[in-house]
């Protein structure tokens, strides 16, 4: 009977152990920015084993690891992998964006003497910009946008 008991204890162990280690395994990916143009668009995705925590760059139907990226969206990206599709939210967001309510609209005040659609504001000139320190390379973002990266 101790044998049997012993026996069960240890199935017991590995199947929990083997559990643990699967739950660990399950990739942990952080969605840091998206991009959304037609027909696709970019999704800046980082994972601590995959990509070293290190920001990679993808478009629909490209891969990190065994997950391959199918679909983004405003707010967050679906994968699939060996267990299935997953969908990652982008960093900072609670819930679906379909899932938010937009608020109410402002409610208008009556209008005062003097304004309406033909009154002409002329507002004044906004501070000046920085200048840049000399050498600084510019960025096309387009460019980004294309899978161009800038020497």
């Amino acid at each position: 009977m101790k044998g049997i008991v012993t026996a069960v204890a240890w199935v017991v162990f590995v199947i929990a152990t083997v559990g643990v280690a699967a739950a660990q395994s399950q990739p942990q990916f952080t969605l840091t920015g998206v991009v959304v143009v037609e027909g696709g668009g970019r999704a800046w995705l980082q994972e601590p084993q995959l990509t070293q925590n290190q920001p990679v760059a993808m478009r629909p139907g490209e891969t990190i690891g065994a997950y391959r990226l199918t679909k983004i969206l405003e707010d967050r990206v679906e994968l699939v992998g060996p267990g299935g599709p997953i969908s990652v939210l982008l960093a900072g967001v609670s819930g679906p964006a379909a899932a938010m309510t937009p608020p109410p609209p402002p409610r208008m005040a009556e209008p005062v003497p003097g304004t309406g659609p033909d009154r002409v504001v002329i507002l004044p000139p906004g501070p000046p910009l920085a200048p840049l320190p000399p050498n600084t390379p510019r960025v096309d973002f387009g460019s980004l946008l294309r899978g161009v990266h800038p020497q």
